[in-house]
């Protein structure tokens, strides 16, 4: 699979044109957007407009995309409950009201991502997964890597066992997609990577629930993580001994993407 090729989010003069103009205060707003046409036709008709010289770039992007958040329907997370175990547990009256409070804000993290992102792929930035999702929040509408480690710890301590196993899934989708897990839940990311903690998650979420099986079922996806790594994170570094040289295998944290970043272009 062609990883980020999208010549709408990924690269391209059109991505240039509009993150440069300054008419979004913030660049990822623009490559949330949906596309209302084909990226063929949208394409088409931004050349089209280039070459005869009668280009309103902010026209255009009225015409030709969705800034509504219309890639989520509605969900509440089913397993969520008002007083998981661990609130009993907290002696201090003000810490336990705050963390009640704390067990509260799941219900609005929680994004289910609609059935056409499935069957229009093109027309979105967002990556299709199959099961609900919590995101960090703020602007950063669609899940992360990283951020999930510490999201996931979370819901177990908040028994939200049927959450937890979605999410992981979806990861398996993802490395079963690209052939390991992006940066974050869209296109513009899939070049890029965050620390690898997929192996800490699974482990999690097995240690609290001994669900032996579903580690069986995907522990092959957790070795194609590893050998992505492997692969394409470390370098050979040769030490000169008294006798031959010594070659260590470093870990190295980069990416393959080139340019400004589509979501922080500026």
């Amino acid at each position: 699979m062609c990883i980020c090729c999208s010549y709408i989010y990924c690269y391209g003069p059109l991505l240039h044109d509009v993150q440069m103009s300054g008419t979004f205060n913030d660049s990822k707003e623009f490559v949330d957007m949906r596309l209302l046409h084909s990226p063929n036709e949208t394409m088409k008709t931004f050349m089209e407009m280039k070459k005869f010289g009668n280009f309103n770039i902010k026209s255009f992007i009225q015409n030709h995309f969705d800034n509504s958040t219309n890639e989520f329907e509605e969900w509440k997370p089913t397993d969520w409950n008002l007083r998981p175990k661990f609130i009993n547990e907290i002696k201090d009256e003000k810490l336990q009201l705050w963390a009640i409070e704390l067990n509260s804000i799941w219900k609005q993290l929680g994004r289910k991502i609609k059935d056409d992102v499935r069957l229009n792929p093109e027309r979105y930035s967002i990556v299709y997964v199959p099961n609900p999702i919590i995101v960090p929040g703020g602007r950063f509408r669609e899940m992360y890597y990283w951020d999930s480690y510490w999201i996931i710890r979370g819901l177990l301590l908040c028994e939200m066992k049927n959450t937890v196993k979605g999410m992981l899934i979806n990861y398996v989708s993802m490395i079963n997609t690209f052939g390991h897990i992006p940066n974050g839940g869209r296109i513009y990311y899939t070049k890029r990577s965050q620390p690898p903690m997929m192996l800490p998650m699974i482990h999690s979420y097995v240690e609290a629930t001994h669900d032996m099986q579903f580690l069986a079922e995907n522990i092959d996806m957790l070795e194609k993580e590893f050998t992505y790594w492997i692969t394409y994170h470390t370098v050979d570094i040769p030490i000169k001994g008294k006798d031959n040289n010594t070659i260590y295998t470093l870990a190295r944290y980069n990416d393959s993407s080139s340019g400004p970043r589509p979501e922080s272009y500026w």
